[in-house]
C-alpha cells in the first residue's frame, strides 16, 4: 500500500507555517499587546495532528483528500490576506472595535474566511491521521474560532456599522456560504453580496 505521510507531513507543515507567517505579517496587533489565546490552541492541535500523522501510514485516499482540504484552507487563508492587505485583521479576541465591514474576495461568501481556514485545516489533519482520538481537538479549535467570531459580530451589532453588518450578514454564512435554491427547484447556489464600492472592508 503506497504510504502519502510524507506529503502529508510536508502539507500540514506548509499550512501551519502559513497560518504562522499571517498571524505576524497579515494581522494588526492591539496597542496594549496581545496574548495570543486562538495561537495557544490552533498550534498545539496542530503539533498533536503532526505526530498522529507520522505515527502511522496514511492510504492514498485519506492522504489526497488531506492534502486537498490543506491545499484549500491555505489558498483561502492567503486569499483574505491579500484581500485585507490595504487594512489589516485585528487577531482574534483582540477586543478592537471594527471600523469597516469588508465585502470583497472570500468574504463575499464567508463572513470569517480566515477562521474557516484554520478550522478547514484542522479537519485535514484529522483525516489524515484517521482517528477518532483527535475529534476532541478539531472540536476545541473549530469552538475557539466560533467564539472568535461571535465575539467580533457582537462587537459590531454594538457600533455604528450594526446595519451594514446585519444586511451583509444575512447574505453571508460566518464559516461556510450560505446557500439558497432557486424557485424552479434547480441546484442551490451560494449568495454573495452586492460587490460594494466603497474601500472599506472586514475586521474578523
Amino acid at each position: 500500500m503506497t504510504d502519502l505521510r510524507a506529503a502529508v507531513l510536508a502539507a500540514l507543515v506548509a499550512t501551519a507555517l502559513t497560518f504562522l507567517a499571517g498571524v505576524r505579517v497579515a494581522f494588526r496587533r492591539p496597542p496594549r499587546g496581545h496574548r495570543y489565546r486562538a495561537s495557544r490552541v490552533s498550534g498545539p492541535i496542530l503539533a498533536v495532528e503532526l505526530v498522529a500523522v507520522a505515527a502511522a501510514p496514511v492510504p492514498p485516499g485519506r492522504g489526497i483528500a488531506a492534502i486537498a482540504m490543506l491545499a484549500a484552507a491555505a489558498g483561502l487563508f492567503l486569499w483574505a490576506s491579500w484581500t485585507n492587505r490595504a487594512r489589516k485583521l485585528a487577531l482574534a479576541f483582540a477586543g478592537v472595535a471594527p471600523d469597516h465591514v469588508q465585502t470583497a474576495g472570500p468574504y463575499a461568501l464567508v463572513r470569517h474566511p480566515c477562521y474557516a481556514a484554520y478550522v478547514l485545516g484542522f479537519l485535514a489533519g484529522a483525516v489524515a491521521a484517521g482517528t477518532p482520538w483527535l475529534a476532541p481537538a478539531v472540536a476545541a479549535g473549530a469552538i475557539t474560532y466560533w467564539r472568535a467570531a461571535a465575539q467580533e459580530e457582537e462587537a459590531f451589532a454594538r457600533g455604528p456599522l450594526a446595519d451594514a453588518y446585519r444586511a451583509y450578514a444575512a447574505r453571508t454564512g460566518r464559516f461556510l456560504p450560505r446557500l439558497r435554491y432557486e424557485r424552479d427547484g434547480s441546484a442551490p447556489v451560494a449568495v454573495a453580496p452586492a460587490r460594494s464600492r466603497s474601500p472599506d472592508g472586514n475586521a474578523g
